[in-house]
């Protein structure tokens, strides 16, 4: 049996993850001094809720090679005939790069193990997961998952609008005086995520203007293919109203049902900040 083993940033549900038999390795987020395990000690629950109130800006890392080469041995000694790992982007974070380790080290004690990098993160690497579910259970080898997975992945584009530069700032991804302007002119970035890389598209004064861009760059993205799946993804705050409206153009667009929407872990709202919105497409 492969195992399948990915990053707190996947976005996945638990009935999904319990579904596949997935192992997640938490990333960390420390919170003014205080390191915990994403998803574990803090979950977007008590990460949202408390996102006001913190002293600092959060803090991410990634998983160690340790931590990752700890999964693979216990997946080994449980049964595991191989493990695919599978990690959020690798120009977004050093995941990949702990997983490229710890993967030499197990091959070292007889171990195999592929990487992939999704050159994605929340749903899209969710989606990728749920798809080497799928090819395990129908008997593919751990070669055909991980050439399906580094195929498929370049049929996802993500999407995210970010509704303050306030945690941007803090996090030094844009500068205090750019980040003043865009405040001053409530300005708000429209992001998509292509080859593994954050890239700014637009730039929306109102939220509703934002989502009309988001789904303008998705329909030029689809053009002549047919969308296989759709998610909506979220940081809370007042937005049901834009879950509603992001809902209802997935359905007019293309003809299918929106993934149920996701809070997102932590690892991204810190970046986020509360109040933002993401769409994932998937080309058939």
């Amino acid at each position: 049996m492969i195992k399948i083993v990915t990053d707190s940033t996947c976005d996945l549900t638990p009935e999904s993850i319990e579904k596949y038999g997935i192992h997640v390795e938490p990333m960390l987020v420390e919170i003014d001094g205080v390191t915990y395990r994403d998803g574990i000690e803090m979950t977007r629950d008590k990460f949202f809720d408390g996102l006001p109130r913190f002293r600092d800006i959060p803090k991410t890392a990634a998983c160690s090679p340790g931590s990752l080469l700890e999964a693979y041995r216990a997946a080994h000694r449980a049964g595991a005939t191989g493990i695919l790992s599978v990690h959020i982007s690798a120009r977004l974070s050093g995941v990949c790069a702990a997983a490229n380790i710890a993967a030499e080290d197990a091959r070292a004690e007889g171990i195999d193990v592929r990487v992939v990098d999704s050159m994605s993160l929340s749903m899209g690497l969710g989606y990728l997961l749920e798809l080497a579910g799928e090819m395990r259970e129908k008997g593919a080898t751990l070669a055909e998952i991980g050439d399906a997975l580094d195929a498929k992945r370049l049929e996802i584009r993500m999407y995210a609008l970010i509704d303050t530069l306030t945690y941007l700032r803090k996090g030094g991804r844009v500068s205090n005086l750019s980040a003043f302007v865009g405040e001053l002119l409530k300005i708000k970035p429209l992001v998509h995520v292509k080859d593994g890389l954050i890239t700014t598209i637009d730039k929306a004064r109102t939220r509703s203007q934002g989502i009309d861009r988001m789904f303008e760059d998705a329909v030029r993205f689809a053009a002549g293919r047919k969308v296989l799946s759709a998610s909506i993804m979220h940081s809370t705050g007042p937005i049901e109203r834009d879950l509603q409206d992001m809902a209802s153009r997935i359905r007019t667009l293309w003809g299918i049902e929106p993934v149920a929407p996701r809070v997102v872990t932590p690892i991204i709202g810190t970046h986020t900040g509360p109040a933002g919105l993401g769409l994932v497409v998937i080309l058939a």
